[in-house]
């Protein structure tokens, strides 16, 4: 069981929430038959409460399975579809803005998937249609991290620069988009509004995030100016002190640990038909990860990080003794 009253890392507390998921598709129903008369699991549907954009995930993710279980290849679907390439690509690579169910049908006709099945999959597509919160801001969020991270059911994550996104306070995101450029004051409002709604996450009324995150102790050494600072550091112990929220300090002690480098987020899905997410963010350009081996290196990795921290009871009384060095 997750806790964040844990004094000590174990790799065990990663593998009890996730159970590394050996499989990305572990549920199955029903047998379908490919091409050359073949009987194969059909993975099972797993994705009511997620987030609109998982569920967009979750249909594409099924259709390649269905069609690699039939055997066929992309160009034969576009053939036998009168399709362009793009547009089966745009599906199978969840580039889709808003999923037709049309198109759904259509395949799920060409690769026998009837009945249940198929009405799954097709009324998956249209609340995949569906808009998240998050769609009011895309001008300030580049990518579909928020839909990803709002279906999630912990995340872990890793930060060598800045206080993690879940954890800032109203004050810090100010503070970090003027130093991006971004002066104008409506503007600034904007990404204000947008990161304090990602929050809400970790107090929601139904399954609240569980949240890990293992900071470098620069990022709080580097926290300026000194009211910002002050109502940051604050916040960070109060936050700590929630059931969902572990929290630990790298000290500057520490010096070149195992597992530095670039900070990252990893995002767990308890339904082990939902394959988990690694996302790296530079300045200029993200990447998401999910394959298994990757998935697991940075499992892997965070695990020594969190070896290298301090303890949760440890970070916070560190928090607190930063607070009490800052002038009233």
């Amino acid at each position: 069981m997750w806790s964040r009253r844990a004094s000590a890392w174990h790799p065990s507390m990663i593998h009890s929430i996730e159970n590394l998921k050996e499989l990305p598709d572990s549920g199955f129903t029903r047998m379908i038959t490919s091409c050359d008369g073949t009987l194969t699991l059909m993975p099972e549907i797993h994705a009511a409460g997620y987030s609109p954009t998982i569920k967009k995930r979750a249909v594409s993710r099924k259709l390649v399975q269905a069609r690699k279980n039939v055997g066929m290849t992309t160009t034969e679907v576009c053939k036998r579809l009168r399709w362009s390439p793009s547009k089966l690509n745009y599906i199978e690579k969840s580039k889709w803005i808003e999923p037709n169910s049309d198109a759904v049908a259509d395949l799920c006709e060409l690769y026998g998937i009837e009945g249940a099945e198929r009405e799954a999959l097709i009324n998956l597509a249209r609340e995949g249609r569906q808009r998240g919160w998050w769609s009011r801001y895309n001008d300030v969020f580049r990518d579909e991290f928020p839909g990803f991270e709002a279906g999630a059911s912990f995340v872990r994550t890793f930060q060598n620069t800045f206080v993690p996104g879940l954890l800032q306070t109203q004050g810090y995101i100010e503070a970090v988009t003027l130093t991006a450029g971004i002066d104008d004051p409506a503007e600034v409002e904007r990404h204000v509004n947008a990161r304090l709604e990602r929050q809400r996450l970790l107090s929601r009324a139904e399954s609240p995030v569980r949240l890990q995150a293992v900071i470098d102790e620069n990022v709080i050494t580097r926290l300026r100016p000194h009211d910002v600072r002050v109502t940051q550091l604050k916040h960070l112990v109060e936050m700590a002190g929630k059931e969902n929220v572990e929290l630990r300090l790298i000290p500057a002690i520490a010096g070149l640990y195992p597992g530095a480098g670039e900070s990252f987020t990893y995002l767990g899905f308890t339904d082990p038909a939902e394959r988990d997410i690694v996302y790296l963010e530079t300045t200029i350009d993200y990447r998401f990860l999910e394959e298994k081996d990757e998935l697991r290196r940075f499992t892997d990795r965070f695990g020594h990080l969190a070896e290298v921290a301090l303890s949760p009871e440890a970070t916070r009384d560190r928090l607190l003794d930063e607070l009490k060095k800052e002038p009233a």
